[in-house]
């Protein structure tokens, strides 16, 4: 076995955001990743975000390459992903490009395995750190090329099958919205507001002491906040927290309920007032106060859901958020959105519709949870 701190087996490449008062540096077609991208399995394919090239050559920010690395520096640390595409990235996180002595997928499954390891070599006082001086400390033990290659493509099959089903969920997101985009397009309904049909509470005030990533054990709840947000109206596990500090009944949250982001950064937009159905996690779940849980008739969620994600309803909640640093969607503004409400013919017909497809969503997301877990194991058995 070889072993060599980490600098010297990559190329590390630091980013950097172009300015955002500079109209003409954004909404180009260069992706460019933040730490919320992180969350997409094995290879990063898409970003919330893009960037022009007179973005790029007018920041500090880089280009990475397909095969790179990238890893969260700040804030949450030690989340990793591998590039599919040349894409930018911001500087809460490094690129590490492999050399000749380790390839970029088993450098790739080695620093999912030490993500403690390298957590305990962070600096910083006020929000964790990974600097440059950290991979100088961070040292690798790594076998062969021959054995490398081996090794990645048992997990890499594994990879891949995520990867998919990844993609299938996406796919029927997008398949849902046409569905109820066709089916209110072919019907007369109703006017009604959200408030009308649906009672809006937030979540739980939380103190950080009582979160912790890995605190797994038969008093912690799974606490989800806006970071469990997908921009395509979908539920990222990817990181999420254990909670295990004192709650109220009304905190709680349970599988198939519906939530909605009340904030978000005002740069970002993208979570505010998206709506997410809870998972089968576990039996009982915490939400933060930066969510609102939707109480709404079960019959009638689907449909409430998907008139959550019109672009209608986005923009009117944008448009009354308030704030400078962090925007907030005041209830109100959300019990008071107008809707189309079906009658019961009409609701029975669209469930029949769309019930279907959110099982298929359901079932792809316990399956990913299934493999991410064998894959885990696998790598503590066969990355050293």
């Amino acid at each position: 076995m070889n072993r060599k701190p980490l600098s010297e087996l990559v190329k590390i490449i630091s980013g950097g955001t172009p300015k955002r008062s500079i109209h003409e540096y954004w909404n180009g077609s260069i992706p460019w990743i933040s730490v919320k991208d992180l969350h997409q399995g094995k290879h990063i394919y898409r970003t919330e975000r893009f960037i022009t090239e007179s973005g790029l050559k007018n920041s500090p920010t880089k280009l990475l390459i397909k095969d790179d690395i990238i890893i969260s520096a700040r804030g949450t640390v030690g989340l990793v992903s591998m590039i599919n595409e040349p894409m930018a990235f911001n500087q809460s996180l490094f690129g590490l490009r492999s050399g000749k002595e380790i390839t970029a997928e088993y450098l790739y499954y080695w620093l999912k395995l030490n993500v403690s390891y390298i957590k305990n070599n962070v600096h910083g006082s006020v929000f964790d750190t990974i600097t440059r001086d950290t991979f100088n400390i961070i040292e690798v033990t790594y076998p062969s090329l021959e054995e490398q290659k081996r090794v990645t493509e048992i997990l890499r099959l594994l990879d891949k099958k995520i990867e998919q089903n990844h993609q299938i969920n996406d796919n029927l997101s997008q398949l849902m919205i046409l569905i109820f985009e066709k089916f209110q397009s072919e019907n007369t309904f109703n006017e009604s507001t959200i408030g009308s049909i649906a009672s809006l509470s937030k979540g739980l005030s939380y103190k950080s002491k009582f979160l912790d990533p890995e605190k797994e054990n038969s008093e912690s709840k799974f606490f989800i906040s806006l970071a469990n947000f997908d921009i395509m109206g979908g539920f990222k596990f990817g990181k999420m927290k254990y909670y295990f500090g004192p709650y109220k009944e009304r905190h709680i949250v349970h599988p198939g309920e519906l939530l909605s982001g009340a904030t978000d950064v005002t740069q970002e937009r993208k979570i505010l007032g998206s709506p997410v159905i809870v998972p089968n996690l576990a039996q009982n779940m915490l939400y933060s106060l930066d969510v609102f849980k939707i109480d709404v008739d079960e019959r009638l969620r689907y449909w409430l859901y998907m008139q959550m994600q019109t672009p209608s309803y986005r923009g009117q909640i944008e448009g009354a958020a308030t704030g400078t640093t962090v925007l907030r969607v005041p209830k109100d503004v959300i019990e008071n959105f107008k809707i189309a409400l079906p009658n019961e013919q009409q609701l029975d017909e669209f469930n029949t519709l769309i019930v279907p497809f959110v099982k298929i969503h359901e079932l792809n997301f316990n399956e990913i949870r299934n493999l991410e877990a064998t894959r885990d194991a696998l790598i503590g058995k066969l990355i050293n």
